[in-house]
């Protein structure tokens, strides 16, 4: 009896993630095919491209905390290739959410956007809130190499608030 319920409970992920799969290969074939884009299909291409990116955040969390010539960050980086491997379509989603405006997607997608907005393998629009912190006013991206005079913070990545 188990065994069938395990089953059953398999057939049902296999039919959800083939559906989520048929739903972006759509969406693809519509960017392929230079057919316009509706709200459906920026809320498809969101979702798609949103687990992607939890998924990518996690391996990035775990490599960020390994030193970059460890053997155990080259497999998470080969993991995080892999993973890019099964999201095929992202490249075109990306580029179709980075260049989306707040019309073009509907208010639902747009929460979902900024949900995603934060993650470093989510690309984002330009309007997207990225940050949660309303006190930060952003990041310094590089730091002088000589003149330092009128540098508001210690270094590269440091939030500004």
């Amino acid at each position: 009896m188990k065994a069938l319920k395990m089953l059953a409970l398999l057939a049902i992920v296999l039919l959800a993630t083939a559906c989520g799969g048929e739903e972006a290969s759509k969406v693809a074939s519509k960017i392929e095919n230079g057919d316009a884009l509706d709200q459906k299909d920026y809320a498809v291409m969101v979702d798609y491209c949103g687990k992607y990116a939890e998924e990518a955040q996690k391996l990035q969390d775990q490599i960020n905390l390994l030193a970059p010539e460890s053997e155990e960050a080259g497999k998470l980086t080969d993991a995080l290739s892999d993973l890019t491997d099964k999201y095929k379509y992202t490249n075109e989603f990306f580029g179709k959410i980075a260049s989306c405006t707040k019309e073009d997607v509907s208010a639902e997608t747009q929460v979902k956007i900024n949900t995603f907005a934060p993650l470093t393998w989510f690309s984002a629009p330009a309007w997207a809130d990225v940050s949660n912190d309303s006190s930060v006013v952003g990041d310094i991206v590089e730091m002088p190499a000589e003149d330092t005079a009128g540098v508001i913070a210690a270094g590269d990545g440091e939030v500004v608030k």
